[in-house]
C-alpha cells in the first residue's frame, strides 16, 4: 500500500535524474578539456559519453567552411586532359551528396587504400574518352575574406586556393 504511492514518485525521481544526467552529457561531451570547472564532471562522464559515441568537438554542430575538395583530372593518350569534380553536379538535398564528400575524404585521407578503386571507376566512367590516367587533386580554399568578395574576387580565385596531387591512378589497357 505505501509502495504504490511511492513507486510513480520514484520512477518521476529516477527519470528526472537520468534525464539530467544525460543532459549535462550533451553540454559537456563537445567542451574542449581546458579548464578545471569542466574536465571534473567530464571525469565522471567520460565512460557515458564514449558508450554513446558522444565525444565530438564543437565543430561537430557546424559544417566546414571552405574545406578541401577532391577534383580529378582524365588525361588521354594525345595528352589532353579535362578536370571534373565528383560532387559537383549532385544536389546538396540528396543523399548522394553526402555519400561523395565522404568517398572524396577517404581518397584524400588515404589514397593508399582508396585511391586505385576509385581510379578504376572513373576510368570505366569516361571510357569513351579513352583515358590513360586519372589523377586526384585535393584543392584546399581557405584565407577569403568579406572585403575580398567586396573588391571583386571570388573564393575560387588561385590566390585563395590551394592544389595537392593525391596520387595518379594508370587506367588498365582497353
Amino acid at each position: 500500500m505505501i509502495w504504490d504511492r511511492w513507486r510513480p514518485r520514484l520512477i518521476y525521481l529516477v527519470m528526472s535524474a537520468f534525464l539530467a544526467w544525460h543532459a549535462l552529457a550533451l553540454v559537456i561531451a563537445p567542451v574542449p578539456t581546458s579548464s578545471e570547472l569542466v574536465d571534473a564532471p567530464r571525469s565522471i562522464l567520460q565512460p557515458y559519453i564514449t558508450l554513446l559515441r558522444m565525444d565530438n568537438p564543437w565543430s561537430f554542430f557546424a559544417p566546414t567552411i571552405g574545406g578541401a575538395e577532391l577534383r580529378y583530372i582524365v588525361e588521354d593518350a594525345t595528352g589532353a586532359r579535362a578536370e571534373f569534380g565528383s560532387a559537383e553536379k549532385a544536389s546538396w538535398f540528396h543523399p548522394e551528396h553526402l555519400w561523395l564528400k565522404d568517398w572524396n575524404y577517404s581518397i584524400i585521407d588515404n589514397p593508399e587504400l582508396y585511391a586505385d578503386h576509385a581510379g578504376e571507376l572513373l576510368c570505366r566512367k569516361h571510357a569513351s574518352m579513352h583515358p590513360v590516367s586519372i589523377t586526384f587533386v585535393e584543392r584546399v580554399h581557405g584565407g577569403f575574406k568579406p572585403e575580398d568578395w567586396l573588391n571583386g574576387k571570388r573564393p575560387l580565385d588561385p590566390e585563395f586556393t590551394r592544389e595537392k596531387t593525391v596520387q595518379t591512378v594508370q587506367c588498365p589497357a582497353p
